[in-house]
């Protein structure tokens, strides 16, 4: 396993995603009643992703965003992939677009993904707490660039910074 003990900091580009999406809080993912994992439920059982147009490539990606109240508010959660168009988007599906800027970005491997992701926000919400890293709380995202086998999955978390 291999995680990053502090981030990097890179230049993304805008780009598009779509996918299906959720309305949640933290509190409400830590109670046992995660509509994220609902959401993963139904890309494992359904392959949903493989229905979505335009995909650029295999890469899952879920966003969060529209934050009410920073960590401790609601939030929107979409998983699917980056497309090239939004249009014509399938039935039941969502869309975002990820805008230029700085973000932070943390890296694991080889775990269960959930256990990596969790394992990674920690990081983050220790790192804010501790005032050593200034979150926008516009968009983050997440890539997963080899599936979703433990054995494989390379994850990508991006945290968007306030400018500077």
């Amino acid at each position: 396993m291999v995680e990053t003990e502090e981030p990097v900091k890179v230049h993304v580009e805008p780009f598009l995603v779509m996918g299906i999406e959720a309305r949640t809080t933290n509190t409400h993912e830590m109670s046992g009643k995660s509509a994220i994992g609902a959401l993963w439920g139904r890309l494992m059982k359904e392959n949903f992703v493989e229905r979505i147009p335009h995909r650029v490539d295999n890469r899952i990606i879920a966003v969060y965003s529209d934050y009410e109240n920073g960590k401790d508010g609601a939030y929107s959660y979409l998983l699917g992939a980056r497309v090239s168009s939004l249009k014509p988007a399938p039935d039941g599906m969502a869309s975002c677009h990820i805008g230029a800027g700085d973000y932070a970005m943390f890296t694991a491997k080889g775990r269960p993904p959930a256990e990596m992701v969790v394992g990674i926000w920690k990081q983050i919400w220790s790192l804010e707490t501790r005032n050593k890293l200034a979150r926008a709380y516009r968009t983050d995202f997440e890539i997963y660039s080899n599936g979703v086998n433990p054995a494989d999955t390379l994850v990508d978390v991006y945290v968007g910074l306030t400018r500077s």
